[in-house]
């Protein structure tokens, strides 16, 4: 993201002092959220009902780890499971895959899915697209998994901010058409060649100050080395051909977000290829495979603590399955 006012069509180097302020800003950020999760591993801390069931690690990518959630319920003899595979957000620089144990867990144990939680390499050390070939590669490596109980026609991915957006751009590869069903992308960056200020411009007038304004660019400069093809649509996922996503997509844009009128903008593109007629409200829809929701009065990440948020994020998880259930999981 940029504050030019043109758009653009391809990443340019920063100066020496932004350069210098987007590292400052970005290994700040890293040690910090270190150190909260840290703290929330610790044994009198650390929830250990949320826990994965196991961590795997694949040859493939032998420095990342994966964490495996098998429902409680679920028994040996049992019918093989539905599959989501996670990735977690951190603007691609930041956070793991234990971050999302919360909500893998619960997802998992609510609705009896298996649920694997994706690791990848962070930015700046790797810039894209490393974390979308090191996802692609456990992707793989997951579907050929024979000892993971999944029913190989029931797979779905998704994730959270930038772990939306691997999900999306993951899911193009060429050895991976046909296999993945469905996608869920939270609030996901979808386009790199629309301007912080445009981007800014799609807020409700009355929004407050946007978390991603001040931290956006400096995790643009971690993720993208000069030069960098801003309409790849394995970047800019907004320009991802209609063949090769999956069929079914579920899009979740926040009210409030600088993101959520460019993942609109691509739900609508997407929508509108078909003869379906659009069913749902104003902020909630779903027309030929595509579903969008917005989540009015949220921020990004719906990152604000107290009952109502929380009610909130359960309420859309919930829907989020049973859309798979009666789109993907069938």
């Amino acid at each position: 993201m940029s504050n030019s006012q043109s758009a653009l069509k391809i990443y340019c180097r920063r100066s020496s002092f932004q350069r210098v302020a987007y590292f400052l800003r970005i290994h700040i950020l890293k040690f910090l959220t270190s150190v909260y999760f840290r703290a929330l591993s610790l044994p009198l801390i650390r929830n250990n009902s949320i826990l994965p069931t196991f961590t795997k690690v694949y040859p493939c990518r032998p420095t990342l780890t994966n964490r495996v959630f098998i429902p409680k319920s679920y028994k040996p003899d049992d019918a093989l499971l539905p599959l989501f595979l996670d990735i977690h957000g951190g603007g691609f620089a930041i956070m793991t895959p234990s971050s999302d144990d919360k909500f893998c867990s619960e997802f998992a144990n609510k609705n009896k899915v298996l649920v694997v939680s994706i690791d990848y390499p962070k930015s700046p050390a790797h810039p894209y697209p490393a974390g979308v070939q090191a996802v692609t590669d456990i992707v793989k490596a997951i579907l050929e998994d024979e000892t993971l109980p999944f029913d190989k026609t029931k797979v779905a991915i998704g994730g959270f901010s930038a772990g939306a957006n691997l999900s999306l751009a993951v899911s193009q590869d060429n050895s991976l058409q046909k296999k993945i069903g469905g996608v869920v992308a939270y609030y996901p960056p979808t386009n790199w060649t629309t301007t912080i200020d445009h981007k800014l411009a799609t807020k409700p007038k009355d929004s407050p100050p946007d978390i991603l304004e001040g931290n956006g660019p400096a995790f643009d400069w971690a993720y993208l080395k000069p030069g960098t093809d801003l309409e790849d649509p394995q970047l800019s996922v907004a320009f991802a051909p209609r063949d090769r996503l999956p069929q079914k997509l579920c899009i979740i844009g926040c009210e409030l977000d600088l993101l959520c009128g460019d993942s609109e903008a691509m739900a609508e593109r997407l929508a509108n290829i078909g003869t379906g007629q659009r069913v749902g409200t104003e902020h909630v829809w779903e027309q030929n495979g595509v579903r969008w929701e917005k989540v009015l009065g949220e921020e990004h990440g719906m990152w604000r603590s107290g009952v109502r948020v929380a009610e909130r994020r359960e309420k859309m998880h919930t829907d989020v399955a049973r859309w798979l259930f009666k789109e993907v999981y069938i």
